[in-house]
């Protein structure tokens, strides 16, 4: 039997894992397709926190976290959402279609730029830390490039 013929389909299996998780381990990274910004870092297991804008500001922004299990809670979709950094007290991100979501989304946003770690946790995720060292320079402010809240765009 030869194997020539599976060496293709084997490399594709192996690293097709990588396109679906987007980001790097412990340091934040940014990408840009279709018109969207994306924000990424990876975690333990299958953690990663993700956020992305739409460039032209004309679709809320989006954070989307999967915990060490991959189970994935997103903002704007009914799902809890949360977010602790540093020794601030949690920001309840769950949605950006009220006037009181789009301030906590914001004020998370923006602290994602300044603090030092974040612990994210959602409607049936478990708790995930992930470092916020780098991300100044990956993240843009809220409100730049298209990063805007539902409530922002209504």
């Amino acid at each position: 039997m030869s194997f020539r013929p599976i060496v293709p389909l084997t490399l594709a299996l192996c690293f097709s894992g990588q396109a679906l998780a987007f980001g790097n381990p412990d340091t934040w990274t940014r990408g840009y397709a279709q018109g969207t910004a994306e924000y990424a870092i990876l975690g333990k297991g299958q953690s990663q926190l993700y956020l992305a804008c739409d460039s032209s500001g004309y679709q809320a922004a989006t954070i989307i976290f999967t915990d060490v299990n991959g189970h994935q809670v997103s903002m704007d979709s009914s799902q809890t959402l949360t977010m602790k950094i540093d020794n601030a007290d949690e920001a309840d991100i769950s949605e950006s279609e009220s006037h009181v979501g789009s301030g906590n989304v914001m004020w998370a946003w923006n602290k994602l730029r300044t603090g030092r770690h974040v612990v994210v946790t959602g409607s049936g995720a478990k708790p995930a830390v992930f470092t916020l060292k780098g991300a100044a320079g990956v993240i843009p402010a809220f409100g730049d490039n298209g990063c805007v809240a539902k409530f922002d765009i209504q």
